[in-house]
């Protein structure tokens, strides 16, 4: 008999630490879950302002309707332009009197220099490394002809992912290593991009005129200086943008609602223990009167 009230006594002593245990847990993953809500709300308000930002900028698909948007806004005329680009001078063309080649050049060159003396005798070997750039100025061509001129779009964030670089698959790592070791006069191109006319692309820029009064887009003062690759790219980046603020806001509201439902619970059973407690002491003072 002492064994079983031992016992019973021992499961009414851990049971309330079991169940407040429980309800810390509960409350902690309700903590949990309303930081993971706040950040998704924060964070997706960010990319829609991001959104907001690049959708107020005003798009022009017909170049000649600049001049009328200088004449309202001289300065800070922030646009998104598409078109190709041209050249009145571009190089590395396949054929003469050519239009189509480049407007921009990088390459990597790696060689290998010896210098003889006056006598035939070997007096210095030396690798080189070489990296060229070239290039000419280029414009973008709208559907009706119409030109803008585009000044140090190197500057641009998603400039270098239009060059495109190609490798020269003829040579292996080993190969390469080998020309260390057994070097050949000359030099060989390892790596090569380039920006082609009639590249479709769509510039961010700050609109306005040069000293002789022809259209240009430029770095903006205050703005990003920014190339995407096709005419379409910049409006499916917004809308990329909108749809992954929708994701973030759509999970915080997954997270904040089951974080108050958690919270609503486990206050109910809180309050209806408390009150539970109260009238079980009422009940036992009456008692005690009696």
């Amino acid at each position: 008999m002492m064994t079983g009230r031992n016992v019973d006594s021992l499961q009414i002593s851990f049971s309330p630490a079991v169940t407040v245990s429980n309800s810390l847990k509960m409350l902690q993953i309700a903590v949990y879950l309303s930081c993971g809500a706040t950040a998704c709300y924060l964070w997706g308000r960010r990319i829609k302002g991001k959104a907001d930002s690049f959708n107020s900028i005003t798009r022009v698909v017909d170049f000649k309707l600049l001049d009328d948007l200088l004449k309202e806004k001289a300065t800070n005329l922030l646009v998104a332009v598409s078109g190709k680009v041209a050249s009145a001078t571009p190089f590395n063309c396949k054929h003469d009197n050519d239009s189509s080649g480049d407007v921009f050049e990088a390459k990597f060159e790696m060689g290998y220099e010896t210098k003889l003396d006056n006598d035939g005798g070997l007096i210095n070997k030396s690798h080189n490394f070489l990296f060229q750039i070239k290039d000419t100025p280029w414009y973008l061509e709208d559907s009706t002809g119409a030109l803008v001129k585009v000044v140090r779009a190197e500057l641009a964030d998603g400039y270098v992912d239009l060059l495109k670089p190609q490798f020269d698959m003829t040579l292996s790592i080993n190969e390469i290593f080998q020309r260390f070791e057994n070097p050949q006069e000359g030099s060989k191109v390892i790596c090569r991009g380039a920006l082609d006319t009639g590249t479709s692309l769509t510039i961010v820029g700050e609109a306005v005129r040069d000293e002789a009064g022809n259209l240009m887009i430029q770095k903006p003062k205050e703005q990003s200086f920014r190339i995407f690759n096709g005419e379409g790219s910049f409006d499916k980046m917004v809308a990329n943008l909108k749809s992954n603020s929708e994701f973030y806001f759509f999970y915080s509201k997954i997270f904040g609602t089951i974080a108050v439902a958690i919270a609503v619970m486990k206050g109910v059973t809180f309050i209806r223990k408390v009150l539970r407690e109260r009238s079980e002491t009422t009940d036992s003072d009456s008692e005690d009167t009696i």
